[in-house]
């Protein structure tokens, strides 16, 4: 199977914190569960229990069988539940106040996304929501002609969509030039910094964009507090990231919401194109997509 393990919800965080406390009793040193990653298309890709004992392979098994029966009973709680891009946007506005935060996980660069897709931008702009930022798109011809015009400028821009069909078409409008900053370093996972390469903030019709030349995920506010984007002061906040943003933007944000928009990192597995793994791969197989309304 293949399964998600969110150790900030439950069942997950209990799960977790059942292995941290059988370690170090009756010779088991070392517990994981690794999920699986369901973009990694390669014959072992699915969720495994690694254990080690000390001295002890019996033990070691019969632990590993156990907890793997634990994990197939909780497969179906512990899925994600995507939400379309309208139901999400709906529950953002209509949350009493922001921000909100979407996780847009079909393009995150983590699971082997351009990160450049329009299609919740383009959503937002169609529906004249404002108050909102979005981060980061990678764009290096739009970071480009940002650092060209300066701050302040106000131009015709097209942002988005450099790779292919799957990350939709590129948005055309009128935009602000609101900061501009070479080589962003933003804290990643564990304190590291993760280079995002040149990058700008925008505005467009009252969505603040931050466009990056080096293609990576949302991992820490700063990707947008260093631009001098206002988060706490914004409805939504859209974040180019599966899990990985959590652990930061959760310090701001008043809901978190999981969206499933279109893109070459969808989380409906079934719509993605498998030519390597092993069959059959709970949930990978023909079912009814994974979004929901």
């Amino acid at each position: 199977m293949v399964v998600p393990i969110h150790t900030t919800r439950e069942p997950g965080r209990s799960l977790v914190e059942r292995i941290q406390l059988l370690e170090g009793h009756n010779g088991i040193l070392s517990i994981s569960f690794v999920q699986g990653f369901a973009t990694g298309d390669v014959p072992d890709m699915g969720t495994k229990v690694l254990v080690y004992a000390d001295g002890d392979a019996m033990a070691a098994q019969q632990l590993a069988d156990a907890l793997a029966r634990d994990l197939i009973a909780l497969r179906d709680v512990l899925l994600v539940r995507y939400l379309d891009i309208d139901t999400a946007l709906d529950r953002a506005m209509a949350a009493p106040r922001g921000p909100v935060v979407l996780a847009d996980r079909s393009d995150n660069p983590g699971s082997g996304a351009a990160g450049d897709s329009t299609f919740i931008l383009r959503r937002m702009l169609e529906r004249g929501i404002r108050d909102a930022a979005l981060g980061p798109l990678w764009d290096p011809v739009a970071v480009s002609i940002a650092f060209d015009a300066g701050v302040g400028a106000r131009i015709d821009m097209r942002i988005g969509c450099k790779i292919g069909p799957l990350s939709g078409d590129p948005v055309d409008g009128r935009c602000l030039v609101k900061a501009l900053m070479r080589d962003l370093k933003m804290t990643g996972n564990g304190g590291t910094p993760t280079h995002m390469g040149d990058s700008a903030l925008i505005d467009m019709d009252g969505i603040e964009i931050v466009l990056n030349t080096s293609r990576g995920q949302a991992m820490n506010v700063d990707l947008f507090t260093q631009l001098q984007c206002d988060l706490p002061g914004k409805r939504i906040v859209v974040v180019k990231s599966a899990q990985h943003f959590h652990a930061s933007f959760s310090t701001i944000a008043q809901d978190i919401l999981y969206v499933g928009a279109p893109g070459c990192a969808s989380p409906d597995w079934n719509a993605l194109i498998y030519r390597k793994i092993r069959y059959t791969k709970w949930s990978i197989q023909p079912r009814e997509s994974t979004l929901v309304k």
